[in-house]
Order: structure tokens, then sequence, then C-alpha cells
């Protein structure tokens, strides 16, 4: 992967920034690969999954529970790993402690008694955050949270090679929907094959959220699997976001069980359209609001956004909503979704595109149809 904690020097520059500590899973992933496994939820074990200490021109510094280092050959050899006692069963717990231990001592070594801290303010726990000007009482906390998330717009050649993984996983979960789907299953039912058909092509369990409704309910934009029974005529709309190995693919069909009504067709066909408009739109320096009124202008309004940055998150800028004026650049990945959504039913389609020199190349692969 490439070493992007180099990129924080020009943060450090433009801010007057001595040293970074890293502490959200996400930009802690982006930096130096390490990726926690957020499924499962939050560990009893260990306080946070990881923290990343960078002071710029000095080796970085990684803490993590003794028993969450199963991510560790991801890494650059440049990166130093600081292991705490997590888990144990014959004395009280005290993973907390431990884990100041390893960020004091981190400080103590870099020699940066007397420093910026650049921190993110949203994920920086309150209990760390008061050990630190405790401590260090000269030290000064500086949110770098924003250029965090700017140094993070455009992707990397590793990184749009697990777009297109995650991606790949969504083109597998919809041609799924195709083969499985039929009356008298289950919303979930069918998702549980879909997940089943994913987790397969991947050689391991996949984290994923997901819309697949069916029915009525696809009115509603979508939702969690349930057990409402599928019946002949029912659309089903399959919105799919796994993540792989810490980066995200998202694609959504709509489809019909059996044979659609010309409304449908028309519907499905305009939805389409609008989806096709917005791709043939984007280049870099267009702005995202101009794709988003694009398809407006095309199908009317809908109640959501009309796309998103996708990468280490699910939902990043740039965001392609009405009010942003942000210039799209190349590398930049975007998810589409126009909508159309009635009294009885919606249809959504979705594709994921990354911006080129002169247009976009399209992500996901599957073709959307209506059966």
């Amino acid at each position: 992967m490439a070493y992007r904690i180099e990129r924080l020097n020009k943060i450090s520059e433009v801010k007057g920034i001595d040293a970074f500590l890293i502490t959200s899973p996400i930009s802690v992933r982006f930096l130096c690969g390490y990726f926690y496994n957020f499924e499962i939820g939050p560990s009893p074990f260990h306080f946070l999954p990881a923290a990343l200490f960078v002071v710029p021109s000095q080796i970085a510094g990684l803490v993590i529970a003794d028993n969450e280092t199963d991510q560790l050959a991801a890494l650059d050899v440049r990166i130093a790993v600081n292991r705490y006692s997590s888990y144990v069963y014959d004395k009280p717990l005290d993973y907390l402690s431990r884990f100041l231990v390893k960020i004091h001592e981190l400080i103590k070594q870099s020699g940066i008694g007397t420093a910026r801290i650049g921190i993110e303010s949203d994920s920086l726990p309150f209990s760390l955050a008061e050990s630190l000007t405790f401590k260090f009482p000269e030290i000064k906390l500086v949110n770098i949270s924003r250029d965090l998330e700017h140094l993070r717009l455009i992707k990397d050649s590793d990184e749009l090679d697990l777009i297109r993984a995650a991606t790949h996983l969504c083109d597998i979960g919809q041609e799924a929907v195709l083969k499985y789907a039929k009356p008298g299953m289950t919303e979930l039912e069918l998702f549980t094959l879909v997940r089943g058909d994913m987790d397969t092509a991947t050689g391991k369990r996949v984290p994923m959220m997901a819309d697949m409704v069916c029915g009525s309910r696809t009115a509603e934009g979508g939702g969690n699997p349930s057990g409402k029974k599928i019946i002949s005529g029912d659309l089903i709309l399959s919105d799919l976001t796994p993540c792989l190995n810490g980066y995200w693919g998202d694609s959504c069909n709509t489809v019909v069980v059996e044979e659609p009504t010309s409304g449908q067709r028309k519907t499905f066909s305009e939805v389409k359209k609008a989806l096709d408009i917005a791709i043939n739109a984007i280049r870099p320096g267009v702005k995202a609001m101009e794709i988003d009124r694009l398809m407006r202008s095309h199908i009317g309004n809908f109640p959501h956004h009309g796309g998103h940055g996708v990468g280490i998150m699910y939902h990043e800028e740039p965001r392609i909503v009405p009010y942003n004026d942000m210039e799209l650049a190349s590398n930049m990945v975007i998810a589409l979704e126009p909508a159309i959504y009635k009294k009885d039913y919606g249809i959504r389609l979705e594709h994921m595109v990354v911006v080129t020199e002169y247009g976009c190349e399209i992500l996901t692969k599957f073709q959307h149809c209506l059966k």
C-alpha cells in the first residue's frame, strides 16, 4: 500500500502540528492499513481498536490490544507495533490504564513534551484527552478531522483495487437476487441466500449493510430484510453495501418477481435514464450539485441524496446533493443513486464510478434489469 502517513507532513506544515494522534478506525485504516472488523461491535477487552501516533521524520507507532493482532501482516514495515495487555481472566480488567501507558511512552520517546498534537476531536475519547492534558500540561490538542477527510478524497491505486474488489461482491450479490428471488420466500430468506453467495465468493464473512425489501416497502426507499413474504408481481429493491478489507462497495437494483406492469417498466426506464445522464456528465471540474441537479431535472425530486463518495467509509465526500459546490476530481469514487418513489412502489438504481481524466469509469459491472 502507499505510505500515506507521509501526507500528514502537509497538515503539519500548514497548521504547525508537531505530532498526530489518530484514533478513528477509518483514519487508522487509511494511514497504516490496520482494519478493525466492526461487525462484531465494541470489544469488552480493549479501549480502542487501535491508535496511531505519528511524529514527522520519526517512526510511526501503532498501539493495539494484544488480542487484536490478526491484521498486522497488512501493515507497512515502517510502523512500530506497541501491544498492551487486554484480556485477562485471573485479575480485574485494566485495559484503559495499560493503553494510556503505551501512549504516554510514545510521547516521551518522541521528545515532544511541549507540542501541538493533531487529533480527531469527534473520535478522541474524553478519558484519553484528560490523561494527555494532565500528564503533559504543555501539550496543545488541535482538531484535524476535516484535514484528514480532505486527504481521503482522492484514491490511490491500491485503494481503487480494494474498492474494485468490494464492488465485485456487489455484482455477485445482484446476480444472486435474480437467481434466488421467487414468490413465497421472505425478504430475509432471500437476503440470507444472497449474502451466502457473497461470503462464499470472498472466502470469509464480510460485513455488509443492505436494503432488501419487497412490494409496498419499496415505496419507503428500503429497510432491513424482514419476514414479509414476496408475492408474484412484487418489486424487490436490493441495495448492497459490503465492506471488504476496510473498503466499501455499493450497488442498488430493483427487480420484479415474474412479470412487470407497464407502469413499472416506464418508471424503471426513467430512473435508468437519469442514472445514465449523471454518469455521462461526470468529469473533473464539474460540481457535485450539478450532477444532482441533472438527475432531479429528469425524474423529479426524491427524498435523499443523488449520490455520495465511497471508499474507507460507505458515505463520504463528495456528496451529490443540491447544496454541494465541491468540484469533482480524478480518482474520486462516487455512487450515484437516482430513484422514483410512488404511492405503492419505488425503484432505485445505483452504479459506482471512479472519476477519470475525461469522464468516469463504471466500477459496478452488473447491468441493471427489471427481471
